[in-house]
């Protein structure tokens, strides 16, 4: 009796033989099907990133217009004179204590 040849080996013969066509589809399905794994995680992360990023931009937008509110709240005159006058004791000059410099628009020095 002639020993039979293994199954592993018979399956391998007829693949090489026979299957050669479906096994490089099958090949080329699993490369196409990780690939659209891999694009639709990177895809995820990107969208993931971008909003994020938009999150911070809505964040800082808001930041900016609160420090240009408060910018105009500081500069208003009545803010100014309120600190000048609390802070370094200033106060609003007397008609006596006004002086007025003229100059004179003659070339003479």
């Amino acid at each position: 009796m002639e020993p039979r040849p293994s199954l592993a080996k018979q399956i391998r013969q007829d693949v090489l033989a026979i299957g050669k066509l479906p096994l490089g589809l099958l090949v080329a399905v699993l490369i196409s099907a990780i690939a659209v794994v891999s694009m639709t995680q990177s895809t995820r992360s990107l969208i993931a990133k971008q909003d994020a990023l938009l999150e911070q931009r809505e964040t800082l937008e808001v930041e900016w217009r609160n420090q240009l509110l408060e910018e105009n709240a500081l500069s208003e005159h009545s803010h100014v004179e309120s600190v000048a006058r609390e802070d370094f004791g200033m106060i609003r000059p007397t008609s006596d204590n006004e002086v007025i410099v003229k100059r004179s628009l003659s070339n003479s020095r």
